[in-house]
Formats: structure tokens, sequence, C-alpha cells
């Protein structure tokens, strides 16, 4: 867990509902980001690297083709 994400965990207790909520949306846009960014890495393994990970180009090209917030 990163610096800023340790923050503000910590720091959750002494936020508001408001704040809870804005609090939230950044998370999703955190995980909407990391999602996006994994998919497009995915598509520039070759064959052999996605074997080592156990998925087909196939696979991949179907992660790849969801939308970030799926």
């Amino acid at each position: 867990m990163g610096f800023v994400m340790k923050t503000i965990v910590l720091h959750q207790q002494d936020i508001g509902a408001a704040g809870k909520e804005k609090l939230s949306y950044w998370s999703a846009l955190q995980r909407w980001l990391q999602r996006y960014r994994s998919r497009r890495l995915l598509l520039q393994l070759d064959r052999g690297q996605l074997k080592d990970i156990g998925i087909t180009r196939e696979e991949a090209l179907e992660e790849a083709r969801k939308p970030f917030w799926r």
C-alpha cells in the first residue's frame, strides 16, 4: 500500500459523509485507471509471456476489450 493510500486510510475516520463520498470517487478512479493500464499492458505481451501467466492471446484480447469500469 503506497503512502497516499495509507494516508487516506488513516484519515478516513476524520472525514464526514461528503468526504467519504469524495474518497469513494477517488478510489473508483484509481481502480479504473489501474484496469485500463493493466489491460493495455496485456496487449504488449507476446505469446510466450502470456503463456507464462497462464492466458492465451485470445483471452488477453477479450480482457483488453472490456471497458475500464468493468
